[in-house]
């Protein structure tokens, strides 16, 4: 069984984002001299987007696992 088309889209769009939150042009918006909990304000972008695209991946891989799994007949 193949996933459905809007999982694999949002899989990609997921990609995408991610790549896109890295590019030097958005990072230099963060490069900020302030501290969010005594951390700089580049490093706290870095670590929650990272976290944030983590969480996104894992959801949308366990929904892929289960559409492409066949039903089971009772």
């Amino acid at each position: 069984m193949t996933p459905p088309a809007k999982l694999t889209e949002r899989a990609l769009v997921l990609a995408l984002t991610a790549f896109l939150a890295w590019v030097p042009p958005l990072v230099g918006i963060f490069s900020l001299d302030g501290t969010i909990f005594g951390l700089p304000v580049l490093f706290v972008y870095f670590f929650a987007g990272w976290a944030v695209f983590i969480a996104l991946c894992a959801w949308i891989t366990r929904k892929l696992r289960q559409s492409a799994q066949p039903a089971e007949d009772i």
